[in-house]
């Protein structure tokens, strides 16, 4: 929220920047729905407790039947301002030309992969970066196991899955998608850690 005069709030007052956040995640909720309806696979989202300000909406998915990989490129599409992901691994080109086309559209795109992973023959990291993505590849020392990404800084997409084409079609796998700017900040804090660290 804007709850002091910031150089932003003179340019948006504060209700109005409110409203577009609501209005990005009514957004992604909508392109959300309408996969589910098409896959017959309907979930109502999860209200977890809090307060109003750190208020968590949660919707799981299970992979292979929730069509995971679809979803997550829908909620790359809703994406306005910013997409950053640490992902170990990273094959899937409907998730790749999802980001490539955030990116086209004006969105700020940043990826963390693991170093082995990037050097498979089928990681899309070099596709990313030659269409000028801004990516990371953390030190080779350490695994960088994390599958999760921030999107406007209010939307989370965490669980066991992989952006590959295995765990999208074969693996049985899990993710969830959080809406919530407290939990989303957390995970940004730590994406900004991977991504120093990856420099």
């Amino acid at each position: 929220k804007c709850a002091k005069a910031t150089n932003e709030c003179f340019l948006i007052s504060c209700q109005e920047k409110n409203n577009m956040l609501l209005l990005r995640q009514l957004t992604i909720i909508a392109l959300l729905v309408v996969l589910a309806f098409l896959c017959g696979c309907s979930k109502a989202p999860m209200q977890l407790p809090g307060t109003e300000e750190h208020k968590i909406t949660a919707e799981p998915f299970f992979c292979p039947h929730d069509l995971c990989e679809q979803r997550v490129v829908a909620a790359i599409q809703g994406a306005d301002e910013s997409i950053d992901a640490a992902i170990y691994s990273f094959t899937s080109r409907e998730i790749a030309g999802a980001l490539i086309a955030a990116k086209a559209r004006g969105v700020r795109v940043r990826v963390v992969a693991d170093y082995l992973q990037s050097r498979g023959e089928s990681s899309v990291l070099d596709e990313l970066t030659r269409a000028g993505l801004k990516v990371r590849v953390y030190p080779r020392a350490t695994t960088m196991h994390n599958k999760f990404a921030v999107i406007d800084n209010s939307l989370v997409i965490t669980g066991s899955f992989n952006w590959t084409k295995s765990a999208a079609h074969y693996n049985r796998e899990n993710f969830i998608i959080l809406f919530g700017r407290g939990l989303a900040e957390e995970y940004e804090n730590e994406f900004f850690r991977l991504w120093v660290e990856a420099s």
